[in-house]
C-alpha cells in the first residue's frame, strides 16, 4: 500500500487539514452491516460522555461515517492501550480514538488516509510563565514533567528530555491536577487538548496558559486490521473526500474553535 503519510520538513502550524493523495477504489462489499467503532473516552474534544452520549471529534465523524456507508454505528469504549488489541482481536472493526500515526503502531494496524497533522504542546500555570517560557527550560533539570502514560507526549519527554523529571498519569485530567497542584511545572499533551483547557482569549482558563509553539509533528487516522486492505482503501477515499468538500474542516473548527489552520498538501 503506498503511504499519503511523509514528514514535513517545518511544522509551520499546529493542526493542517491535508488535501491528500489520491487513493485507489476499493469493494463495497469490505464494509459491515454494522461498524464497531473503539473510542477512547475521557479525552475531550476527541472522545467523551456527556449527558450519557458519546460526542467529540471522533464521535462526528463516525456518525457521518455510518451516514456515507449506509451502515450502523456501534461505539466500544476502548482505553487507549487496548485499541490495538481489540483490533487484533476482532472486537472492534476500527479505531476512531485520535490516534497518532506511528511506525511502530503501523506495524500492528493499517492506517486510514489521515485526516489531520497536529502537534504535542505544554501547559503551565500563569504564574510560572515569566520563569518557564524561555525556549530550554522544560529540559533543565530542576523541571518537572507530567504526560499521559502510552502517549506520544510520554515518549517526547524520555526522548528529549532527558535532564527532566517527568512523571506518567494515567489520564489526561490526573496530570491537569497535578499541574494545577503544583506537582509538575509543564503537562504535554496534544494541541486540541491544549486548547480546550487553556481555553478561549473569550473564556480563557483562570491559572493555565498553553505553550503554543508545537514540540513535535504528528498525523492523526484512523485505523483497521491490516488484513482488511479494502476497508483502508475505502475509508481512505471518504477521507479524501471529506477534506475536499470541508467536511473534515466543519467538525474541526466545531470542537476547537481556536486552532490555527492552513490548507496544505505534504510534499
Amino acid at each position: 500500500m503506498r503511504s499519503c503519510v511523509n514528514p514535513l520538513s517545518t511544522l509551520v502550524l499546529a493542526v493542517l487539514l491535508l488535501s491528500g493523495c489520491s487513493a485507489m477504489s476499493s469493494s463495497q462489499g469490505a464494509i459491515p452491516a454494522e461498524m464497531r467503532v473503539g473510542i477512547t473516552l475521557g479525552y475531550p474534544p476527541m472522545g467523551f460522555e456527556k449527558d450519557g452520549q458519546i460526542q467529540g471529534i471522533e464521535a462526528d465523524f463516525a456518525r457521518m461515517l455510518g451516514e456515507e456507508l449506509g451502515t450502523k454505528i456501534t461505539f466500544v469504549p476502548v482505553a487507549l492501550k487496548s485499541l490495538i488489541p481489540a483490533i487484533e482481536e476482532n472486537r472492534i472493526d476500527i479505531i476512531m480514538a485520535g490516534m497518532s500515526v506511528t511506525e511502530k503502531r503501523g506495524e500492528r494496524v493499517a492506517f486510514v488516509e489521515p485526516y489531520a497533522r497536529v502537534g504535542q504542546m505544554a501547559l503551565i500555570r500563569k504564574e510560572d510563565y515569566l520563569k518557564l517560557n524561555e525556549p530550554n527550560a522544560m529540559n533543565w533539570p530542576t523541571s518537572r514533567i507530567g504526560v499521559k502514560a502510552h502517549t506520544t507526549g510520554e515518549k517526547f519527554a524520555h526522548t528529549v528530555l532527558k535532564q527532566a523529571v517527568t512523571t506518567e498519569f494515567e489520564t489526561v485530567d490526573q496530570g491537569v491536577a497535578a499541574l494545577r497542584a503544583g506537582k509538575v511545572d509543564f503537562f504535554i499533551h496534544d494541541a486540541p487538548t491544549v486548547w480546550r483547557i487553556a481555553g478561549t482569549p473569550i473564556n480563557p482558563d483562570p491559572d493555565l496558559i498553553g505553550l503554543y509553539t508545537p514540540l513535535t509533528e504528528e498525523y492523526l487516522a484512523w485505523a483497521v486490521s491490516k488484513d482488511n486492505t479494502a476497508l483502508q482503501q475505502r475509508l481512505s477515499d471518504i477521507v479524501i473526500e471529506w477534506k475536499t468538500n470541508g467536511k473534515i474542516r466543519s467538525v474541526l473548527d466545531r470542537w476547537v474553535p481556536i486552532r490555527k489552520v492552513a490548507a496544505g498538501t505534504p510534499k
